[in-house]
């Protein structure tokens, strides 16, 4: 699929779809300059963001980085 093709899939802007790609966030491949997508790349992508479903594993949990403010009680930079 071309950029334009993903775009009308995820009903989304092509820059937005650019975006994506140049911070690797969707899966795609490069022909020479061309970026293209396999649907069932862009239909896993799509399944592991759902709404509700949690960082990716590996990733860091909201609230983990020490350099964190938490707004809602506690002391600036700490847990409460």
């Amino acid at each position: 699929m071309t950029a334009g093709e993903v775009s009308e899939y995820l009903r989304c802007s092509v820059s937005m779809v650019r975006r994506l790609v140049s911070s690797s966030e969707i899966p795609h491949f490069r022909l020479g300059r061309l970026v293209r997508f396999r649907r069932s790349e862009v239909d896993a992508w799509l399944a592991g963001r759902q709404e509700g479903i949690g960082a990716p594993a590996g990733g860091p949990e909201p609230g983990e980085h020490p350099d964190q403010l938490f707004l809602f009680g506690g002391e600036l930079g700490r847990r409460a």
